[in-house]
C-alpha cells in the first residue's frame, strides 16, 4: 500500500504526526495506540515491508481468547509512528489525542513470508510486549466491503478469561471539557506524562510504601509517569514474593545499585512469569519511554542494536516492570566501550561443593592479584557461586582484558588442581571441582550487577563482601536477600565503590 495514502490525508504544517518514509529492513516491531478520536478506539500496528501495518480495533486488543475483536485495515503508516504520541488537532484527519498503550516486537508463527499470509487473510504471530503477551490470530472477514478482520487471542499461557482492558486516559478528561455543563471551562492539555488512568497517578515514594502491592497503578517520579503493571503476579512461587516486591526493592536500593549500572549497556533477563517460568535475555529495546536513554552499538552481523543506559531511578523501575529480575550492565561505559574498566572472574562450583570451598579458593585469587600489585574486590554471585572484580584504568581493549583474565584463571587452577578449572565442558570437568569462567570478559559479555537480584529460592541478591567475611567462610549467598541488603547498606556501607573509581593500571602491554 506504501504510505502515499497517508501523506495524502494529512497536512504535515498543521499535525505533529511524522511525515514517515518507506523504512529499509524490517525489525517485527509493534505498537499499539490509545486513540481518543471522534470515536475512542486502539489503533494496532505490525511492522513490516518497511511500513507499519495498520487496523484501528474500536474495543481494542483482549487476553481473553474467547472474546473477538473487530480490526478494520487502514492504511500503511510510517515506522516513525511506532514512537508517536500527541494531540492531532481538531479539523484533521484522526484529530485526537493518541497515546502509546503497548510497544514491543512480535514474531511469525508461520514459515510464510507475511505479506503472502496478509494476501491470505490470515497472520500468526507471538507479541512480546508490555501488556499484550503470547499467540494471537488476525483473520480477514471475506465478503464484507471493507477490509474487516478480526483480532483474537490465542490460547496459551498468557490467556486470560475475563481480561478487562484499561485507559491510559480516563473517559471524559481527553474531550477537554468538564462534567459541569456548558458553562464549564476547557481543561488544560494532557500530555502523557500528566496523562491520569483509571485510579489516577501517585508519587511512587506513596505507592511502593503499601505493604500488598496489587494489579496496576501510575506512579509518579520527578516529572515523569510510569505504568507499573501485574504487581500481584508471583514471581518466586516458593517465597510467595511478587513482582511488586521486585519493583519496590529497585526503588529502594536505586540510591546503591544506579552507579554501577550508570552509562553501561544494559541486557535485560526477563522473566515474565516468575523463576519457574520460561526467561529470555534482550539486548535490543524498542520504542521506550522518553525518559529512557538508549545507546545503539552495531552488532557482529551488521545490525544495531539498542541498548537501554539504567541512569536513573524511573529506568530502574521500567526495567524491573518488564519482569527483568537481573541487572547485566557491561563492563565498560559509553565513553570507553571498547575499553572495560574491571574484569571479573566468576567462580561456578560443582553441585557438591560447599561455599566455604569458594571463599579459600576466593581467598587464593585475591593473593595471586596482590603479588602482581592488583587490588580486588568480592561479591555473591547471588545464585551459588561468588565474583572477584578487578578495577583498573580503562586503557585496554577488551580482548587483551580477556587475554589477561584467561591468563590469570589458568594459573589459578595450575596452583589449586585438586578443586579449580579452566574447563568449559561439564562432562571433562573433575568432581566437585570450582570452574574459574574467565570467559564473560569478552566484549559484550556481563555478569549481574552488584545489588542485582537472582531468580533463586529466597529472592537472593548478588552482595558485596568484606574479605574478612570470606577469610571466616560462614557466609551463603542465601545470606542476602531482598529483606535485608538495605540494611546490610546502611551498616557498612557501598563496600563496591572502590569499584567505580579505580586508580590501578593492568600490568600488561597495550
Amino acid at each position: 500500500m506504501g504510505l502515499k495514502q497517508y501523506q495524502r490525508k494529512r497536512d504535515f504544517k498543521q499535525t505533529p504526526e511524522p511525515r514517515g518514509r518507506l523504512a529499509k529492513g524490517a525489525r517485527q516491531r509493534f505498537v499499539v495506540q490509545e486513540h481518543h478520536a471522534s470515536s475512542l478506539h486502539f489503533d494496532f500496528r505490525l511492522e513490516m515491508d518497511g511500513v507499519l501495518k495498520s487496523w484501528a480495533v474500536p474495543k481494542g486488543p483482549t487476553l481473553d481468547p474467547r472474546e473477538k475483536r473487530l480490526a478494520v485495515m487502514t492504511e500503511d503508516h510510517p515506522v516513525e509512528y511506532l514512537k508517536f504520541e500527541g494531540r492531532i488537532p481538531e479539523g484533521h484527519y484522526g484529530a485526537g489525542e493518541q497515546l502509546i498503550w503497548d510497544t514491543g516486537t512480535y514474531e511469525l508463527l508461520k514459515d510464510e513470508d507475511p505479506g503472502s499470509q496478509l494476501k491470505q487473510g490470515k497472520l500468526s504471530f507471538r507479541l512480546n510486549g508490555h501488556k499484550l503477551k503470547g499467540e494471537f490470530n488476525l483473520i480477514e472477514m471475506k465478503g464484507r466491503g471493507e477490509k474487516q478482520w478480526l483480532l483474537m487471542k490465542g490460547n496459551d499461557e498468557f490467556a486470560e478469561p475475563s481480561w478487562k482492558l484499561e485507559l491510559i486516559l480516563k473517559k471524559g478528561k481527553e474531550t477537554g471539557k468538564a462534567s459541569g455543563g456548558s458553562g464549564s471551562k476547557p481543561a488544560a492539555k494532557k500530555s502523557r506524562a500528566k496523562a491520569e488512568p483509571q485510579g489516577g497517578v501517585i508519587s511512587a515514594d506513596n505507592a511502593l510504601k503499601a505493604k500488598g502491592l496489587k494489579g496496576n497503578v501510575q506512579v509518579s517520579i520527578g516529572k515523569q509517569v510510569l505504568s507499573l503493571t501485574n504487581l500481584n503476579k508471583v514471581y518466586w512461587p516458593d517465597d510467595g514474593y511478587t513482582k511488586g516486591d521486585l519493583v519496590r526493592y529497585y526503588y529502594d536500593i536505586s540510591e546503591y545499585i544506579l552507579p554501577h549500572l550508570k552509562d553501561r549497556p544494559l541486557i535485560l533477563k526477563r522473566y515474565p512469569n516468575g523463576i519457574d517460568k520460561p526467561s529470555f535475555h534482550q539486548h535490543d529495546v524498542d520504542a521506550p519511554p522518553e525518559f529512557v536513554r538508549t545507546i545503539s552499538i552495531e552488532a557482529r552481523d551488521g545490525h544495531k542494536v539498542d541498548y537501554i543506559l539504567t541512569n536513573n531511578r524511573e529506568t530502574l523501575l521500567y526495567v524491573a516492570n518488564l519482569g527483568s529480575i537481573e541487572c547485566h550492565p557491561w563492563h565498560s561505559r559509553v565513553r570507553n566501550l571498547d575499553r572495560p574498566d574491571w574484569c571479573v572472574f566468576d567462580l561456578d562450583p560443582a553441585k557438591d561443593v560447599s561455599f566455604a570451598a569458594i571463599c579459600e579458593l576466593a581467598l587464593n585469587l585475591k593473593t595471586m592479584l596482590e603479588r602482581i600489585g592488583l587490588e580486588s574486590f568480592a561479591k555473591t554471585s547471588g545464585s551459588r557461586g561468588m565474583h572477584v572484580y578487578v578495577p583498573f584504568k580503562p586503557a585496554h581493549s577488551s580482548e587483551v582484558v580477556a587475554r589477561f583474565a584467561e591468563q590469570i584463571a589458568t594459573a589459578l587452577s595450575r596452583e589449586n588442581p585438586d578443586f579449580a578449572t579452566v574447563e568449559r565442558s561439564l562432562k571433562k570437568r573433575p568432581l566437585q571441582s570450582i570452574y574459574v569462567d574467565h570467559q564473560q570478559n569478552a566484549r559484550g559479555k556481563s555478569v549481574a550487577a552488584a545489588y542485582s537480584v537472582r531468580p533463586r529460592p529466597g529472592a537472593t541478591v548478588s552482595a558485596p563482601l568484606e574479605w574478612a567475611e570470606v577469610k571466616r567462610g560462614k557466609i551463603t549467598p542465601e545470606d542476602f536477600t531482598i529483606e535485608n541488603m538495605l540494611d546490610r547498606i546502611r551498616k557498612k556501607g557501598d563496600l563496591f565503590s572502590p569499584v567505580l573509581a579505580p586508580t590501578q593500571k593492568l600490568p600488561v602491554k597495550a
